[in-house]
């Protein structure tokens, strides 16, 4: 599967490519490209995803084979739930899996289709980001659903919590590599708290703990080592491009959380310090960082480490601080529920989320 790097690299030339692609929103929402964060709307909870109900298989980025589509979809019927495949299932146009307009179409059939429980998005790869504003966030609000996957994706859960306060899940796309600790935290967070109002007050919910990968580090010295706070994040390259825009991710008073792959360490520094000079990174109460997948430099002589640049940059900021931790794009990865409270804890590496991500 080509990596996002490389399909970021294409872009340039596509464009001329397939002039058709050019989206009918970037022209008629352009002019709130700098429309400010406004208060967060009062968190939703998506129901809570049961045996036998109906999972909606979306294709809002990148394209994908049949037989991968097949796959992902036998897996999560093998998990015991029905799966609906979106109508770009298996498509291509360029880079895309479908043009803005139909893959933006086929998110809100999924969203407003009352047969359909919870929506994985198949992968990541690139293009949430240019149908983001074709989407009608009213009507997600009206119709919770918990809405899955990584990546790219990214720029969709986010944008989806901050317009309509429903919780999203940076968790697994339907055709990552599942394996029995993925689906176990999937559905630990996805499941938790199924219970009624009566059960709910003899059986209050549990917070979940989840431990840091080996090599874990942290960059607090001299605290506590703890931060609690609505948890945001995913991709930095998401992170980072959306900022500016009216796509930006609030990250005020926020536990935030991010990863990535395949980027050398100065493109990682180059991202860090733009989030830093829009004053973001300064906006949080404590950060929790992924593991940096294949960013090793091709000339390690004349680079800094990963680590080298994270410490460089983020040191300063005198706020808890833990590397190393265990989501995004690693073949085990954590689910972390968008918009919920949670605490790090420098002093132990973890990462515990203080309610429930889903309702009864």
């Amino acid at each position: 599967m080509t990596t996002r790097r490389n399909l970021l690299t294409s872009v340039a030339g596509a464009a001329i490519a397939y002039p058709l692609l050019a989206s009918e929103a970037f022209a008629q929402k352009k002019s709130s490209a700098k429309a400010k964060n406004t208060k967060p709307l009062k968190l939703l909870k998506p129901k809570a995803l049961q045996s036998g109900m109906t999972i909606g298989l979306v294709f809002p980025a990148g394209w994908t084979k049949m037989e991968e589509v097949e796959l992902g979809k036998a897996y999560l019927e093998k998990l015991g739930y029905k799966v609906v495949l979106g109508q770009n299932a298996g498509k291509q146009l360029g880079y895309l899996s479908q043009d803005d307009k139909s893959r933006a179409a086929e998110f809100m059939t999924a969203v407003e289709n009352p047969s359909i429980d919870a929506i994985i998005c198949a992968r990541g790869g690139y293009g949430t980001m240019r149908m983001l504003e074709m989407l009608d966030y009213t009507s997600i609000r009206k119709h919770p659903k918990i809405i899955s996957g990584y990546s790219d994706i990214t720029a969709l859960i986010n944008t989806i919590y901050q317009r309509s306060g429903l919780v999203t899940f940076h968790g697994p796309g339907a055709l990552a590599a599942w394996n029995e600790f993925t689906e176990k935290s999937f559905l630990e967070i996805a499941t938790a708290n199924a219970l009624t109002d009566a059960e709910r007050a003899k059986k209050p919910f549990q917070p979940i703990v989840m431990p840091p990968t080996e090599g874990w580090k942290t960059m607090t010295t001299g605290k506590t080592g703890k931060a609690k706070g609505r948890l945001v994040g995913g991709n930095l390259t998401l992170l980072s491009m959306t900022t500016g825009t009216s796509l930006e991710i609030n990250t005020k008073g926020a536990l935030l959380f991010f990863e990535d792959v395949t980027e050398e360490p100065y493109r990682i520094d180059r991202m860090i310090t733009q989030l830093l000079l829009a004053g973001k990174l300064q906006e949080c109460v404590g950060i929790a960082i992924g593991q940096f997948t294949k960013c090793e430099a091709e000339d390690a002589a004349h680079s800094f480490t990963v680590q080298e640049v994270l410490e460089d940059r983020l040191k300063g900021l005198g706020i808890p601080i833990v590397t190393g931790l265990q989501f995004g794009h690693v073949a085990q990865k954590y689910t972390y529920p968008i918009g919920v409270q949670a605490e790090l804890n420098t002093e132990t590496g973890t990462l515990t989320l203080l309610e429930s991500a889903v309702q009864g």
